[in-house]
């Protein structure tokens, strides 16, 4: 597809380096000469400078060609305005960064009457992230599929588990739980496994079920947590704000520790249920002060990276339940996985992962096409949900009978609105979702996990 983003910041470029390797014709737009450069010299794409929502800029860059728009610059208005532009002179969809929550709770409003194809909210995307590592806090980093009904969960085998030494097809009889193991990664091998492969110590596995059997698996295997209750956040972001929410619906108590007053006081009023302080949230004392120590959950959210990394690894020192650390350079992302940090979110990532997703679709809009998509272990490893439509090659067909290209997995299948972790005698129905998991990129279509 022949997509222009405009905004080079963090999202921009990251949304921009996907789609690149994904062999998409991208143009990039940015007013600073410094991030132009840095697109220019380090991603195969074409850059050019200047101002996006401007009409003769956008012609230049051949939008009344272009398949797509992504305006991911830092002003929500800046990027409505991309969008509507790009939507007069021709472009086909359009996908509009929009962060303010006045803004992006309009959002039905705002794609009808400007013709945006999607809005998406980082802040949201990430603040959901968390809420559901909270709502599972066994592992390390939860997956949603149709609606709650699949999870697909990571977990790090520790050294001395049971699960040392288990053949995968042994796992569900020993542990009376309907779970799959979909993808291991081992040192700096990742695979998909088969029934035959032995869990060691030390791997880290992707596991996909109900989210009450996988809750049955980790009580039977020794490494359930308890439910989080108790909840604080190190900074009153927009993610903290959105998170707060969230918690607070699900009847988990939250203190927001945030250095500047004046935030302080807007946290308070739009965060009635929440216990707001004023202060700094790397100091030991006020922590210390705030209950750390007996807090279920600690999340660093502030802007800065270090503060963030450095007061998430005190909290795992004092045995904190769970330590959820948000980062925003991917290059932290790519080392703390490697840690002894629990789960790590980087908000830029899970907007490119979201808008990797819609390009897909949309490449595909007829066919068995992307409904979810999720990236995994420094993204080499995709898990997709696939509609199965009437015309798929696959329907009507046993597992059993399928030739799975190499490094596929079908992990579940929703039928109904019921989940079932299927075997070679499941049979893929047209109007199922299939879940597959896969060390290969850029499935658009259900049929291409078949051998043609």
């Amino acid at each position: 597809m022949k997509i222009i983003v405009t905004g080079a910041g963090k999202v921009g470029y990251t949304v921009a380096e996907q789609l690149a390797e994904e062999g998409h014709d991208i143009t990039i737009i940015d007013s600073s000469h410094d991030k132009i450069s840095k697109a220019s010299d380090d991603l195969d794409v074409i850059s050019i400078e200047g101002n996006g929502a401007s009409l003769e800029l956008l012609d230049e860059a051949g939008v009344r060609t272009a398949d797509m728009l992504i305006a991911a610059t830092g002003s929500d208005e800046v990027n409505m305005i991309c969008c509507m532009a790009a939507r007069k002179l021709g472009t086909k969809y359009t996908v509009a960064r929009i962060r303010s929550p006045e803004y992006y709770g309009q959002s039905d409003f705002l794609q009808e009457t400007m013709g945006l194809s999607m809005a998406i909210n980082p802040d949201l995307e990430a603040a959901a992230e968390i809420s559901r590592i909270l709502q599972f806090p066994s592992a390390t980093s939860v997956e949603t599929f149709s609606h709650g009904r699949v999870d697909l969960v990571t977990y790090h085998v520790p050294e001395g588990s049971d699960l040392d030494g288990l053949r995968l097809k042994h796992l569900g009889v020993r542990y009376k739980a309907k779970v799959l193991v979909c993808a291991v990664e081992r040192g700096e091998e990742v695979l998909i496994p088969n029934g035959e492969y032995k869990i060691r110590s030390g791997d880290s596995i992707s596991i996909a079920g109900p989210q009450p059997e996988l809750r049955s698996f980790f009580m039977n295997v020794g490494a359930y947590k308890k439910p989080v209750h108790s909840v604080i956040i190190m900074g009153g972001s927009r993610i903290a704000i959105y998170l707060t929410k969230l918690l607070s619906a699900a009847g988990i108590g939250v203190t927001i520790i945030e250095r500047k007053a004046d935030k302080c006081d807007v946290l308070a009023e739009l965060l009635p249920k929440a216990k707001i302080i004023l202060g700094d949230g790397t100091r030991r004392d006020l922590l210390m002060e705030e209950g750390l120590k007996n807090a279920d959950a600690f999340v660093a959210l502030t802007g800065y990276d270090e503060d963030n990394i450095i007061i998430s690894m005190y909290a795992g020192m004092l045995g904190v339940g769970k330590v959820v650390t948000k980062v925003n350079e991917e290059h932290f992302s790519e080392m703390l996985d490697k840690t002894s940090l629990d789960s790590i979110v980087c908000p830029k990532l899970l907007v490119a992962q979201q808008i990797t997703r819609y390009v897909r679709a949309m490449q595909n809009a007829t066919g068995s096409n992307v409904e979810t998509l999720y990236r995994l272990v420094d993204r080499r490893v995709e898990a997709l949900e696939f509609n199965v439509s009437e015309a798929s090659r696959c329907a009507g067909h046993t597992l059993r009978e399928l030739q799975l290209k190499p490094d596929m997995l079908i992990a579940a299948v929703i039928r109904g609105g019921k989940s079932m972790i299927p075997d070679g005698h499941t049979q893929i129905l047209p109007g199922d979702k299939a879940i597959v998991v896969t060390t290969n990129s850029g499935l658009n279509d259900f049929d291409s996990i078949i051998e043609d």
